[in-house]
C-alpha cells in the first residue's frame, strides 16, 4: 500500500483533477480513504487503489454522460474510425 496526498493522485498518469476527485469521493462512499481531510489536514489516500477505482469508475461515468447509456458507450468505442483520404 502506498500512502499519499489528494494531490498526488490527481498527479498520476490519467487522473483527473482534484475537485473531480473530491466529487467522486462524495458519489462513491466505497473511495478507498485511509483518512479523511478536514480543515488543516489533508486526505491520506491508498493511491494505487484510488488509481484503480478512479479508473475503473471516472471513464465509465465520462462515458454515459456523452453518449447516454453504457451500452450506446459501448457501441460508439467498438465504431471503427473512418479516415478521409
Amino acid at each position: 500500500m502506498t500512502l499519499g496526498k489528494l494531490w498526488e493522485l490527481a498527479d498520476l498518469a490519467d487522473m483527473p483533477s482534484v475537485p473531480t476527485l473530491r466529487r467522486l469521493m462524495r458519489e462513491h462512499a466505497d473511495f478507498p480513504i485511509v483518512e479523511r481531510g478536514r480543515r488543516g489536514a489533508e486526505y491520506v489516500i491508498d493511491l494505487e487503489r484510488a488509481a484503480a477505482f478512479v479508473r475503473s469508475h471516472w471513464g465509465d461515468a465520462r462515458l454515459r454522460k456523452t453518449y447516454g447509456t453504457e451500452a450506446e458507450a459501448d457501441q460508439q468505442i467498438s465504431l471503427p474510425l473512418e479516415l478521409e483520404i
